[in-house]
């Protein structure tokens, strides 16, 4: 059986999976359609699923105790969708994740593939190497936040993270650094006038 040419672009990315196992995921997967806004996951909810993002892009966020939306973490094509910890700990999310723009996704329910991790050792290596991603992530958006102006932060996703710079509004930017709008302006301006002056006196 042919499977779709998604596929290709997700064998690319994890080599391990063989092409019988890919066909064994895809009699478990479904895909949907998502409107700009729409929640793959709401707050509240316990997570149930998770998904690879055909395209489209996502947002994790929370609303902060000062009443604005905080974003943790993107997600782009290709990308996974879930959180882990609502769902191993069988608790109600705290994040909402909702789509940035009309999206289409490979969903699975996380309960199906479990038992496939015992008889497909290169599915569990994807796993596992999903939760790693998924941490390290984590982890470096704890020290975005650590870095003390909106500046740093900026010239960070510019040196580490440019496709959160070009894809992502100056809006959702600014929420993911947790920062304002206008702080965000002024760092960008500045780094332009920076870049500018550099090709001046060069």
């Amino acid at each position: 059986m042919k499977l779709p040419p998604y596929y290709q672009r997700l064998a690319q990315k994890y080599p391990q999976v063989s092409q019988e196992e890919w066909q064994l995921l895809d009699q478990l997967a479904t895909v949907r359609y998502i409107r700009k806004g729409e929640h793959f996951l709401r707050v509240g909810k316990v997570a149930r699923n998770a998904a690879f993002v055909l395209s489209g892009q996502f947002k994790y966020s929370f609303i902060g105790e000062d009443g604005n939306e905080k974003i943790v973490k993107f997600s782009f094509t290709d990308d996974f969708l879930t959180n882990c910890i609502s769902f191993n700990n069988n608790k109600p999310s705290y994040l909402n994740i909702t789509a940035l723009e009309d999206a289409v996704i490979l969903r699975f329910n996380i309960g199906k593939l479990q038992p496939l991790y015992d008889l497909h050792l290169s599915i569990l290596h994807v796993n596992i190497r999903l939760y790693e991603e998924i941490m390290q992530q984590q982890s470096e958006h704890q020290y975005i936040l650590s870095l003390k102006s909106p500046l740093e932060r900026y010239r960070f996703l510019l040196r580490h993270r440019p496709a959160i710079i070009q894809k992502i509004s100056l809006t959702n930017i600014s929420r993911y650094l947790f920062t304002s709008r206008e702080a965000l302006s002024r760092a960008r301006l500045m780094v332009a006038e920076e870049f500018s002056n550099q090709n001046t006196c060069g």
